[in-house]
């Protein structure tokens, strides 16, 4: 199955980091425009933005995080989640996948392959 996401930054001063381990998200949607449909393991989201991804379950049935991180901070605040499979034979494993972190180049190549 493909489930839609819609992730919106509310916040005030931090950008955020979004990501699924294990999948790739199909950006379908960005501020109510249609975009070119690229692929994603993880999603820098700004102040104010709000994106919708496809995110398809094709791994095998376990339970996978979603991480939220801040971007650009001199402390790095992470919060989880778990992305729990029907058939879920067991609990996620290991650490939370990384993101990025201070890596400003990349985060502004992701912001230009976006149209």
């Amino acid at each position: 199955k493909t489930y839609r996401f819609r992730i919106s930054n509310v916040g005030l001063t931090t950008s955020l980091n979004f990501r699924i381990q294990g999948h790739t998200m199909t950006l379908v949607e960005v501020e109510g425009s249609h975009t070119l449909q690229n692929h994603y393991s993880s999603l820098d989201v700004h102040l104010g933005q709000s994106y919708s991804v496809l995110v398809t379950m094709d791994q095998p049935g376990q339970d996978y995080y979603i991480v939220v991180s801040t971007r650009f901070t001199s402390q790095i605040l992470t919060s989880t989640a778990i992305l729990h499979y029907s058939n879920s034979a067991g609990g996620v494993s290991g650490p939370p996948p990384g993101g990025p972190t201070i890596q400003i180049d990349w985060s502004l190549n992701q912001a230009r392959s976006i149209r």
